[in-house]
């Protein structure tokens, strides 16, 4: 029988729990004076008024942190209340005890509320959702409101009462990753956390943008690599008065790695991008293109030794490449960087990223990390534009121009393929209208490196086909007297905007509009640049392609020989005959017609290698 009352008891205990807390609101200072606890908030006509508030909630038992507490505020009973300015949800700490108690200081506008004034309470609620009111506090506008005697304000607590520490200051290499920034821990479903990073000598209210590599982004810091100081705190809280970790400081030292410098040849679009495209790839190189003799062990051992004569050399261990996709503006301070598999050298050939857009241009950085045991240093960061050829938009071919006494070779048409829409599904698609645009870049050749201009649109030059520009003579005076040179050549390239149809089986159809880059060729002399030491023949080709090299600087047959599609593609690897050791031929007959690159690795750098273009014939 006595079982029966099992069930009871522990309903009366569970409703005690539930209904018995009680939450009370008290107002104690108005726009620096002090307020009776029984009187209404008078704002006095105040546009915005500051306003301090004590709040307790008792409960029947003992709790530990068992909710969050918000003030809300209402023009009208009738009107669902809003939390107030300064009123957002704090966690509570009832710290084993039966009652606890926060400080809040909130703002309220004088236009938030009716004629006849307004009210406002206080709401907990618990990590089970239960929610329990304070009493309205009445609100007027303006009135005549008894006072007690002036009293201090009191001082919010820090909210949440949570133990917030930060360990600890750090002095790292310049261009090295810090060592994790380590925070009292917190369990993040009681209380919001985020990081701080000083900025122009305060800390700003916005939280720290950058991508933190820790697993446990609440309690640990991992920021990426450095190149210079910072402070950092952690914030608890989303509210004011807000709990700030003491701040850690990263001090920046010399690094051993004496420099790490990338760059790439071309020109810098007016975002800083520069364009690369995959049937002419170009190399990402650094300012020593190896790993010999980078690391100063004087350094190393004192990190503000000054480099002289007599210092001794260690050689890095490698090299890792790493790149982030971002946008044309390149806004966003949260980059997480892919490291590319295999590549461990100082040059990186070819930059090939992974899922490209194939509608929209793609906007990649890239930069190189150097290792040397537990020490890194990372690189400046490229902003590379990748484009692939696509929709059979090919243009052919390249073209080395004699240099006379008096006058130059005339360039020779640079003809363009007709353009089509790739389709995968094999759906119903009509082109319903091409424009072309042509473009070319200078190339100015009498400085070292080269300097390479942007892409211009060409006046006019709209049509399928486009006839080069002239090269000129420039007269120099030099020590010897004048002589006459080259000083610009000329990159090429057609924009091919496509509007098409596509129609389904229904009938149903929706026009679209696509834009895709060509292949690039250039048109140089021959005086800088001789004659073409890398040709291909019979061009076009129906089954057998011979390629010659005429140069010295390396033997065609020891070289690594790729065919690609105007996709980028690779079809052919490495599989051809040797006529000659400067002469190789490559069976061709099983590719479909169509435009194809021959690209000549010599493992010399990129400025060594070749490519030629050919077309397939029936």
């Amino acid at each position: 029988m006595s079982k029966n009352y099992i069930p009871f008891i522990f309903l009366f205990f569970l409703s005690t729990l539930m209904f018995g807390q009680k939450v009370t609101i008290t107002p104690l200072v108005v726009n620096g004076k002090s307020v009776a606890s029984t009187s209404p908030i008078n704002l006095e006509s105040v546009d915005r008024s500051s306003v301090s508030l004590s709040v307790k909630i008792d409960s029947p038992i003992p709790v530990g942190t068992e909710g969050s507490l918000s003030i809300w505020f209402t023009k009208d009973n009738a009107i669902t209340p809003v939390v107030a300015e300064g009123g957002f949800e704090r966690i509570t700490n009832f710290s084993g005890g039966n009652s606890a108690t926060i400080s809040f200081v909130i703002t309220l506008s004088l236009s938030s509320f009716n004629v006849s004034g307004g009210s406002i309470s206080a709401q907990y609620k618990s990590f089970s959702g239960i929610v329990y009111k304070s009493a309205n506090v009445s609100v007027i506008k303006n009135g005549s409101t008894p006072t007690t005697p002036p009293v201090t304000p009191p001082t919010p607590p820090t909210a949440p009462n949570f133990k917030n520490t930060l360990c600890c200051d750090q002095d790292v290499r310049y261009g090295d990753r810090p060592a994790p920034m380590i925070a009292s821990t917190i369990d993040p479903s009681k209380v919001s956390a985020s990081w701080l990073k000083l900025v122009g000598g305060q800390f700003p209210n916005a939280t720290y943008k950058g991508v933190n590599y820790s697993t446990n982004k609440y309690n640990v810091l991992i920021t990426d690599y450095l190149t210079e100081p910072g402070t950092y705190k952690r914030r608890l809280g989303n509210d004011f008065p807000f709990n700030d970790s003491n701040p850690v400081n990263i001090r920046i030292i010399p690094s051993p790695i004496t420099s790490n410098e990338i760059s790439i040849e071309g020109a810098k679009d007016a975002n800083g991008f520069i364009e690369i495209t995959n049937t002419n790839p170009k190399s990402i190189y650094g300012n020593s293109r190896s790993t010999s003799g980078q690391v100063n062990l004087n350094i190393l051992a004192d990190p503000y030794h000054v480099a002289q004569r007599g210092d001794t050399y260690a050689d890095l261990d490698r090299y890792e490449w790493q790149y982030t996709k971002t946008s044309q503006n390149d806004n966003s301070e949260y980059k997480i960087w892919i490291t590319l598999a295999n590549e461990n050298g100082p040059v990186l050939e070819y930059f090939t990223p992974e899922n490209m857009s194939t509608t929209d241009d793609n906007y990649f950085l890239v930069r190189r990390i150097a290792i040397y045991k537990d020490i890194q240093r990372v690189s400046n960061v490229l902003k590379i534009i990748p484009r692939t050829v696509k929709n059979n938009n090919i243009i052919c071919c390249d073209q080395v121009l004699t240099e006379g006494a008096s006058s130059i070779e005339s360039p020779s048409l640079i003809t363009g393929s007709t353009p089509s829409i790739e389709n995968p599904n094999g759906a119903n698609i009509q082109i319903l209208n091409i424009t072309y645009q042509w473009q070319n870049q200078t190339i100015t050749t009498n400085t070292r490196p080269n300097v390479f201009g942007s892409w211009t649109n060409i006046n006019g030059a709209t049509s399928k086909d486009c006839l080069p520009v002239p090269l000129q003579y420039t007269i120099v005076n030099g020590p010897r007297g004048t002589s006459q040179t080259v000083q610009t050549i000329y990159n090429y390239r057609r924009i091919a905007t496509i509007t098409y149809r596509t129609i389904n089986s229904n009938g149903n159809f929706s026009d679209a509009i696509t834009k895709s880059y060509s292949n690039e060729t250039s048109v140089k002399s021959g005086r800088d640049y001789g004659p073409a030491t890398l040709i291909a023949y019979p061009n076009p080709a129906s089954s057998i392609i011979n390629v010659e090299y005429k140069g010295a600087d390396y033997t065609l047959s020891n070289t690594n020989i790729t065919v690609a599609n105007t996709l980028g593609t690779i079809v052919n690897s490495n599989n051809f005959s040797t006529v000659s050791p400067n002469i190789i031929s490559i069976d061709v007959s099983s590719l479909p017609i169509g435009t194809y690159f021959i690209n000549v690795d010599t493992g010399l750098g990129s400025r060594r290698n070749g490519q030629v273009t050919f077309l397939k014939s029936n």
